[in-house]
C-alpha cells in the first residue's frame, strides 16, 4: 500500500528517482506501522506551488 503511494513515475523501464521521492521512502521507513507517505504534485494540490509530502494514518 505505502510503496504504491511513494513510487516515482517511470521513464520506460527505468524508474525516475527524485530527492523528494527518496525523502518519502526514508520517512516511510521511519514511521510506525499504519502510516503512509504520499508525494502530492503541485497539479494535484493547486494551493501549493511545489510538490509536498503528506504523512497520513492509513484507514482500512
Amino acid at each position: 500500500m505505502a510503496d504504491e503511494s511513494i513510487a516515482p513515475e517511470s521513464a520506460g523501464d527505468v524508474p525516475v528517482s527524485t530527492p523528494l521521492h527518496r525523502a518519502a521512502g526514508q520517512l516511510q521507513s521511519a514511521l510506525p506501522a499504519g502510516w503512509q507517505v504520499r508525494v502530492v504534485d503541485a497539479e494535484d494540490a493547486p494551493q501549493f506551488s511545489v510538490p509536498i509530502l503528506r504523512a497520513l494514518l492509513a484507514t482500512d
